[in-house]
């Protein structure tokens, strides 16, 4: 459900939860494994020129476990009157998903079967410093630890 997410939203690069995954460094930096799952993310180092939810695009982050993709982060740059996620966001999203988004201190997110979507606003380590709206999508936590 998570792809249907994208690929109705989006207009930029594409990775989507579950493809093979050639991972080549012109295009990607590692910049962490996790001792826990065995993920490595990647940043991609690509120019990317494109919106996402009418906001552009900061950075990408690919997480890649046997050769597919396990997760997704994009990172977007907040327009100038955005507080916290936007709810034309929310909106968008939750008009394609069969389940409810639920908001738990700030962060928006919803798990079908196996996928996890969610939204926040943050400026951490994941963002690289700055004020961004973070979309992350990602296989379940329990079955990366097989």
């Amino acid at each position: 459900m998570a792809i249907l997410v994208i690929s109705l939203s989006v207009h930029a690069q594409k990775f989507y939860l579950g493809e093979a995954i050639t991972i080549n460094s012109s295009d990607f930096k590692l910049i962490g494994i996790s001792s826990k799952t065995g993920v490595s993310n990647y940043r991609y180092t690509r120019l990317v020129n494109e919106k996402m939810f009418e906001r552009e695009i900061g950075d990408i982050i690919v997480g890649v476990k046997d050769g597919h993709i396990a997760s997704t982060v994009y990172n977007l740059i907040p327009l100038s009157g955005d507080v916290g996620v936007p709810s034309s966001i929310i909106d968008l999203v939750q008009a394609n998903l069969p389940y409810p988004i639920k908001n738990i201190n700030g962060t928006w997110g919803v798990n079908i079967d196996n996928n996890t979507i969610s939204f926040m606003r943050a400026t951490n380590a994941i963002t690289f410093g700055k004020d961004r709206i973070i979309f992350n999508s990602s296989v379940k936590y329990s079955l990366l630890l097989k």
